[in-house]
């Protein structure tokens, strides 16, 4: 789960007591890096972070399989044994398969085994913090590990307008609030630029690469301020320019991105494309289709300050029709 946020913010979590996650953080791989950013976004839900919610963190690196247990007053109500991983892909997009199991003796032995492959049993936040700074230092010196671009863009060969038709399910979309709420996106600011550094929180923005699309939206006016496709892994600011500007400090990540749609960037303010608006008239006609990549139906992520929030296809190439038929009329 590349950000638990997208997750929780379609839990009805006074309903949950317990939670208990078992992952793995793997030597010398790079899905450390990317799995401490995970655990962060877990440990900082505020019901979470508040303690409202009792919560376990454990690991088992030889962990492969994939099981969900569930409890109702520390009774076993279900298990699932599937194929799914607790990620986006495995819960929302990719095709699964596994079994539900009701049998309470089984279960029981299902879960001993689990927790009898446990290696370290309870991570604390404090352990969690400082293995993020451990990660932050090491980006730090080594930004570019997880590069693989190279020096070709066969879509330069496609023309402006065919590139929606480029669109399908295997690509991910991202709605991506610019603008802070000290700070708002005011309706003269222009979008037009036909490249534009994305900047994103402290937190490294895992899941973000080459050829996602990031719709952009003005916090404060809650309009769509254009639509973006990204060009390189997501960077950080070099220690001298954070020091040289206080904005960096706050949102030292960035990726590199193409505008795909700068005429309409240019005169987004007089278009009402407010993103609460455009949720609710999707949905009003696909009531039974989700907004979120996870299955959700609400932006609720996004209120507890999230940088970005990984929409559904159907409901990204929703938004992006409206924007790119504006964006062709000029």
């Amino acid at each position: 789960m590349t950000d638990f946020a997208d997750f929780f913010g379609e839990v009805d979590f006074s309903q949950l007591k317990k939670l208990h996650l078992i992952t793995t953080l793997s030597p010398k791989s790079f899905d450390q890096i990317k799995k401490i950013s995970s655990l962060i976004s877990f440990i900082e839900f505020p019901d979470i972070k508040d303690k409202k919610v009792i919560n376990q963190i454990s690991l088992n690196n030889k962990l492969h399989g994939k099981i969900y247990i569930f409890k109702k007053d520390d009774n076993y109500v279900s298990a699932i044994v599937s194929s799914a991983n607790f990620t986006d892909s495995g819960l929302s997009r990719n095709h699964e398969w596994g079994i539900e199991i009701s049998d309470k003796v089984e279960i029981k032995k299902l879960e001993t085994s689990i927790l009898d492959s446990i290696e370290f049993s309870n991570l604390s936040f404090d352990e969690i913090y400082r293995m993020q700074q451990a990660t932050t230092n090491f980006l730090a010196k080594q930004p570019q590990t997880e590069t693989r671009d190279i020096d070709l863009k066969l879509t330069d060969l496609l023309s402006s307008s065919s590139w929606t038709s480029q669109l399908n399910d295997t690509i991910v979309f991202w709605l991506k609030p610019i603008g802070v709420t000290d700070n708002p996106v005011t309706e003269d600011r222009l979008f037009n630029s036909l490249e534009q550094e994305l900047n994103f929180s402290k937190l490294r923005p895992n899941g973000v690469k080459p050829n996602d699309i990031l719709i952009a939206y003005g916090v404060g006016t809650t309009k769509i301020l254009s639509v973006y496709r990204v060009t390189s892994f997501p960077q950080m600011a070099t220690p001298e320019e954070i020091e040289e500007d206080d904005w960096l400090e706050r949102w030292p990540w960035y990726v590199d991105a193409e505008n795909l749609t700068p005429n309409f960037g240019a005169t987004w303010g007089s278009h009402n494309l407010w993103i609460n608006s455009l949720k609710d008239e999707f949905l009003a006609a696909n009531p039974d289709e989700a907004i979120t990549a996870v299955g959700g139906q609400t932006l609720g992520a996004l209120n507890y300050g999230k940088d970005k929030l990984k929409l559904s296809p159907d409901f990204a190439k929703f938004i992006i029709d409206k924007v790119v038929a504006i964006n062709d009329r000029r």
